[in-house]
């Protein structure tokens, strides 16, 4: 017991000393580690939410190139077995032609949410391409709307001149040709940007992730 009782006094009179030859009293060394912790905790804090909301911004683009490389994708595909169905002067063309409007469209929405010029360029394109063939599309049952988008008439399509639908739909028509160019590039750049955003929030949080490790204290 006597031995206990001398090591605790020890030990108490050397951190007094210790305390005295720093000018540092006991509340003072409280206060200073506490605020140590708060300011570390602060700097965690403001550091999370700049990091945090640098990788959502990352991943919410990365998600809209994403969902642009598939629509754009569709219509290329789409667009090629309409072709092929169009040559053979097949009357099984509603279904094809529904997706490719559907896939155009979906595709110009895509891109006018999406930023980046070429991502503009490529929007006027295939607006202009649809504009181009209004009239012909226009008399098989495809109306170009005001916005640029399309508009299909199955039952007006089924009727329609197979050499016309050949002429206009077909692997040699304008609007093919054009419309595969247009979304085989759309999805190649789209590919490319979800790829580099992607990377691009990785890296944040292993920049972010090595800095915090900095301020990380122990009391």
């Amino acid at each position: 017991m006597r031995i206990r009782t001398g090591l605790r006094r020890t030990t108490t009179q050397m951190l007094n000393h210790s305390r005295r030859k720093t000018k540092l009293s006991a509340s003072r060394r409280s206060s200073l580690l506490s605020a140590v912790k708060n300011n570390s905790g602060l700097q965690n804090t403001r550091l999370g939410q700049m990091n945090m909301g640098s990788v959502q911004s990352a991943r919410l683009l990365r998600s809209k190139y994403m969902k642009l490389e598939n629509s754009a994708s569709s219509l290329m595909e789409q667009t090629k077995l309409l072709a092929e169905k169009a040559d053979i002067g097949g009357k099984d063309l509603s279904t094809t032609a529904a997706n490719v409007v559907q896939s155009f469209n979906d595709t110009l929405d895509q891109l006018k949410d999406t930023s980046g010029i070429l991502n503009r360029y490529y929007q006027q394109t295939m607006k202009e391409i649809a504009a181009t063939n209004k009239s012909a599309l226009g008399e098989i049952g495809i109306t170009v709307r005001t916005d640029g988008t399309l508009l299909l008439d199955k039952e007006k399509l089924a009727a329609a001149d197979p050499e016309k639908v050949k002429n206009t739909l077909g692997a040699s028509s304008d609007f093919a040709k054009r419309m595969d160019a247009v979304a085989s590039r759309v999805a190649d750049n789209a590919a490319a940007s979800a790829s580099s955003a992607s990377s691009q929030y990785s890296s944040q949080g292993g920049l972010t992730n090595s800095y915090l490790s900095r301020y990380n204290f122990r009391a």
